[in-house]
């Protein structure tokens, strides 16, 4: 399986495990949740923004200056 190595500071790591342990998880399980997650968030949002940008068009046009 792929893997990736990060190195962080002992102040970051320090942060790092505390926020695992009070997520209930490992320092490993929950580096890769945020990981993941922040990447599926940034797919979300530019999806979201072509969507914005597609319909917005049809939106201006429906809601008059003054009724938007």
């Amino acid at each position: 399986m792929p893997a990736l190595n990060v190195e962080f500071s002992p102040e970051e790591m320090d942060r790092l495990r505390r926020r695992a342990a009070l997520a209930g998880k490992s320092l490993r399980a929950h580096a890769h949740d945020v990981i993941v997650e922040e990447a599926d968030r940034i797919a979300f949002v530019e999806g979201a923004v072509t969507e914005a940008t597609r319909v917005l068009p049809g939106v201006m046009e429906h809601f008059p200056e003054g009724l938007r």
